[in-house]
């Protein structure tokens, strides 16, 4: 998932990557070398999750590095690959499907506001196989309800 804003100008202001397992070396330099990006890699958040770290505190954590407005690019590989099987890119690991949203919805309780969102790379299985696009589709509806409808409390 990735959390964007952009300044005035239309560049961006700040790149918040979260759940991150697939990277290669140019990737890696950019994070390292350029103080807009910030990277929340899927290992770190499991290894701070079995040394007693809640989930609750790293979104915090997250949070705090996120603009007031931003948008979001949720990536559908960011989630575990159980949820959606068919997208271009599995990779073992990622976010449960209600890590990803406690995620969203922390944030707008934050007082943040989405501006925008997108969704990529949701695949279609099988004929009569539609748990990637009933996964995609519950996704865009709590990203839409976020948008429009801040939570309170």
């Amino acid at each position: 998932m990735l959390m964007m804003m952009r300044s005035p100008n239309s560049q961006i202001s700040r790149l918040v990557q979260v759940g991150i397992r697939d990277v290669c070396e140019a990737e890696m330099a950019m994070v390292n070398s350029d103080s807009r990006v910030v990277m929340f890699d899927d290992w770190q958040l499991k290894a701070n999750a079995y040394e007693g770290i809640t989930w609750a505190a790293q979104c915090h954590k997250i949070i705090s590095n996120l603009p007031d407005k931003l948008y979001i690019s949720f990536d559908i590989d960011g989630l575990n690959p159980s949820y959606c099987p068919d997208t271009g890119t599995p990779v073992p690991g990622g976010l449960e499907f209600n890590e990803a949203i406690y995620l969203l919805r922390s944030l707008v309780q934050t007082g943040k506001t989405i501006i925008g969102f997108d969704l990529c790379e949701v695949a279609p299985g099988d004929v009569g196989d539609e748990w990637d696009g009933n996964v995609g589709a519950r996704v865009l509806y709590k990203l839409a309800c976020l948008q429009v409808m801040p939570i309170s409390g």
